[in-house]
């Protein structure tokens, strides 16, 4: 296929758009109604947990993935590391609220992947496969 949909991430609206924009990529790829909902929340949770970041814009990069005979869609972006992995106990070690929206949106497809990197920054991939 080779679609791909990059949404930069300024604000609240911008998770809005994500939504609707991840929606409508799952029914063009031929996710059923469900999924198509699964996919969406996940992909604007983790623009919420960008919103949050007021310093610099976030982007979230949809495009469709294929491994080992399966295709499916995949939704990425570039998360700071504490912006993940909040602790509840110690509201130091970043938003407990982010970290729920990030762990509510692996909960909805079939992979994530994080992939920590230099500068606590981490690169996050979610994939929900086309069944």
């Amino acid at each position: 296929m080779g679609t791909e949909r990059r949404i930069y991430i300024n604000n609240d609206l911008d998770i809005v758009v994500v939504r609707m924009q991840a929606r409508e990529m799952a029914k063009q790829m031929g996710f059923g109604t469900a999924d198509q909902a699964r996919i969406s929340l996940a992909a604007s949770e983790l623009a919420r947990v960008l919103s949050w970041n007021t310093s610099d814009p976030g982007e979230i990069v949809m495009s469709d993935a294929s491994q080992n005979g399966q295709h499916g869609l995949q939704v990425a972006c570039w998360v700071n590391l504490a912006q993940i992995s909040g602790n509840e106990s110690d509201p130091a070690q970043g938003n407990p609220a982010s970290s729920r929206s990030f762990a509510g949106a692996c909960q909805l497809v079939d992979e994530s992947i994080v992939e920590e990197h230099d500068n606590n920054q981490a690169q996050v991939t979610l994939i929900k496969w086309l069944k």
